[in-house]
């Protein structure tokens, strides 16, 4: 008979069996009936055979030490605020059983059922929270009981480790629109508003970015918006050759993208690790928490640390402080591309500017005062705590960033001649009071003729330097459309390095190709010549033959003739 799993029933069992270990000379018949269950039921238990209820399937997927160690897994990266999904368990699941099947089997290896995450969930006694949108729960969770129990996170997985202040790393991404800029404040004397015509490629790319607190950061990973990569792409000089570019239909990140970011970083980083581990914080995107993203970290000496849901805003360094100057700078450089005449921009003109406004964003005061401002190094949780408590629930709350400095967006010089102009003025000045007194009229129209002339060359200047500026931005745009643009590489990530040397290989093998097909042309050329000669010397013949041309008279080099009896 079955037993039945009556939680009064099994109480009664385990109280008759703790009265058994308490009095050793009791009869095993006696405590049955003295606590109303069967003897039958009792030796079970004393046994070891659970109810079964409680006992592990025999045939379930996954044996119980397996589904043990998988929860002690799940309840790690749960501490560490890795946000944990249904489908992060099937494909943990699923990928302990590809483990445990036979390599040389040629059958699909075994997954769990579509209802076995629900089963584990409800085995372990795990709960399912909602993952809610923004803006209430962002106002719920600025809270001093959420930001310090981040904080008393952060500080045990940075000592468990021993994480050195240089190895913290923080990484995330940020969204471009490759040809929009944004408005900006002008000056005018019109009182009607200002327009500036600006490009609107609302094409989407994104830049993976990684900084440290020691101030250092990965070389640039972008996912442009496509499904090949053109050759155009990797003829761009400003680009590094460390840098990485990626290619995907909607121009954002997925798991696989995210994954080879992760390779990226470990390649760029690996080498400059102070300690054993390298910390990584990260936001709660669910393609950061997926079996392979956290198991090449895991043995790659990587640890991973999940920022709270909603708090990013306050506590990522990236979002609280370099994003905002990086924008910035990006804007700035459209607006210098729109200023002299680029009137399409394209991906070529984002690739040619990106290092050059990374390079303005990422300077080393920016990046620690990025990890200073989160109160993670040096370690100062303080101010933050105190933003929270002086935070208003229904205000809205703006982060401030320090301003990014004020870097001159031109390379062209001093206008000299307007400088010199100033000084022959300064000295007909000085001419005058040597003179003595000039006639009044005299006086004044010498100084509006030295006025107009100062006023004149410095817009002639300014002009000038326009136009120069023009022709160095379409030089500049020619240059990039040199060749063919040539697709390298359906999908994937490809090295800017990777990517020349692709060219190069590929220009290589046109220029053989031309020459190839030269050659070709010539021996078509010869050999048709060689057959028009064949054919008239044929005619010839036969004309000379039929007495219409004379013999065929030769002269060797020697200067002696004769007649060739046949041709």
């Amino acid at each position: 008979m079955m037993d039945s799993t009556d939680p009064a029933i099994e109480e009664r069992v385990n109280r008759a069996i703790q009265y058994l270990r308490a009095n050793p000379t009791a009869k095993k018949r006696s405590a049955a009936k003295e606590f109303n269950i069967s003897r039958h039921r009792l030796n079970r238990r004393i046994s070891g055979i659970l109810p079964k209820g409680g006992r592990h399937a025999s045939n379930a997927k996954l044996s119980e030490p397996v589904e043990v160690a998988l929860c002690r897994y799940i309840d790690r990266l749960d501490k560490m605020n890795l946000s944990i999904r249904k489908e992060f368990i099937r494909d943990a699941a699923n990928l302990i059983l590809r483990g445990q099947s036979s390599p040389t089997s040629h059958r699909d290896p075994p997954t769990v059922g579509q209802h076995w995450v629900d089963r584990f969930i409800k085995r372990h006694k795990y709960s399912v929270l909602p993952q809610r949108i923004r803006e209430v729960d962002r106002q719920n969770a600025e809270t001093i009981r959420n930001v310090t129990t981040y904080f008393e996170q952060l500080y045990d997985c940075i000592t468990d480790y021993g994480i050195v202040e240089s190895d913290i790393w923080n990484m995330d991404e940020t969204g471009f629109r490759i040809g929009m800029g944004k408005s900006r404040m002008v000056v005018t004397r019109r009182p009607r508003a200002s327009y500036l015509g600006m490009p609107t490629n609302r094409e989407s790319a994104t830049a993976i970015e990684a900084i440290s607190a020691g101030g250092s950061y990965t070389p640039v990973f972008l996912i442009l918006t496509g499904a090949v990569h053109q050759s155009a792409f990797y003829r761009i000089p400003e680009l590094h050759d460390d840098a990485a570019i990626a290619v995907s239909t909607s121009g954002f990140t997925n798991d696989e993208l995210s994954l080879e970011w992760l390779k990226h970083f470990d390649k760029h980083t690996a080498q400059k690790t102070t300690g054993q581990y390298r910390l990584l914080i990260i936001d709660g995107h669910g393609s950061h928490h997926t079996v392979e993203f956290i198991q090449y970290a895991e043995d790659h000496r990587i640890i991973l640390f999940g920022l709270p849901p909603h708090l990013t805003h306050i506590l990522q360094p990236l979002d609280v402080v370099v994003f905002q100057p990086l924008k910035h700078y990006h804007a700035k450089a459209l607006d210098v591309l729109v200023r002299d005449g680029c009137l399409h921009i394209t991906k070529s003109e984002f690739l040619a500017t990106i290092e050059s406004v990374r390079r303005q964003a990422f300077k080393v005061p920016t990046i620690q005062s990025a990890f200073r401002k989160t109160g993670i190094v040096p370690w100062n949780p303080q101010p933050i705590l105190d933003q929270i408590q002086a935070l208003h629930p229904t205000s809205p709350r703006e982060v401030t960033t320090p301003p990014p400095n004020n870097l001159s967006s031109s390379p062209f010089d001093t206008p000299y001649t307007v400088r010199h102009l100033k000084k022959v003025a300064s000295k007909i000045d000085d001419l005058q009071e040597a003179l003595g007194e000039l006639q009044p009229a005299l006086k004044t129209e010498m100084d509006r003729f030295i006025r107009g002339a100062l006023v004149q060359s410095t817009e002639l200047r300014q002009t000038m330097r326009d136009l120069a500026r023009t022709k160095m931005a379409e030089d500049l745009r020619k240059q990039r459309k040199v060749g063919k643009n040539r697709p390298l590489q359906s999908g994937g990530v490809i090295t800017v390095s990777d990517g020349r040397r692709m060219v190069r290989q590929s220009d290589k093998n046109a220029l053989e190709a031309a020459r190839q097909m030269v050659e070709r042309a010539a021996v078509r050329s010869r050999n048709a010549l060689k057959r028009q000669f064949e054919a008239t010397a044929k005619i010839a013949r036969k004309k000379r033959l039929d007495g219409v041309l004379e013999p065929l008279y030769i002269v060797d080099a020697e200067g002696c003739g004769r007649y060739l009896r046949r041709g």
